[in-house]
């Protein structure tokens, strides 16, 4: 939705500029020039790309008219979520926190953010640096004994 405003709102201020300044607007039809533009953009990126590519930009087109799923709610769930384990490496120590990291889908701070947990790539995301922190910490303790 917003791209389709944006791009209103951008050929509005351009067009409004030209025509305030004593532009006539019937200037810009000129299809030959346009079919000139658009032609050779389209064919250079068909060479660019390939068949794989264009499948893939073709596939994509109608993503960009969707809706994110990262809105408030889900950062305002991931928020809650890293302030409640961080709460507990604060009030038990960085080592509490290794079952829930070693296996996100049973812990009980994880799984009570439902729409954090769902997202698999985040939810690894946050696990393996989560798993780095514990790991330096066992390193450096190991190192210091």
């Amino acid at each position: 939705m917003f791209v389709i405003i944006g791009y209103i709102f951008m050929c509005v201020c351009i067009l409004g500029a030209y025509a305030a300044h004593g532009g006539h607007l019937g200037t810009f039809w000129q299809p030959s020039e346009l079919i000139i533009i658009f032609g050779g953009a389209i064919g250079a990126m068909i060479a660019a790309q390939g068949a794989k590519g264009m499948k893939s930009t073709i596939a994509a087109l109608p993503l960009m008219f969707k809706s994110s799923p990262y809105n408030k709610p889900f950062y305002m769930d991931l928020f809650a979520m890293m302030f409640e384990i961080l709460s507990k490496v604060r009030k038990e120590g960085l080592m509490s926190i290794e079952t829930d990291i070693e296996d996100p889908h049973s812990s009980p701070i994880i799984s009570k953010y439902a729409s954090v947990s769902h997202d698999h790539h985040l939810t690894e995301f946050l696990c393996d640096y989560l798993r780095l922190m514990v790991g330096v910490i066992l390193i450096l303790w190991k190192l210091k004994t």
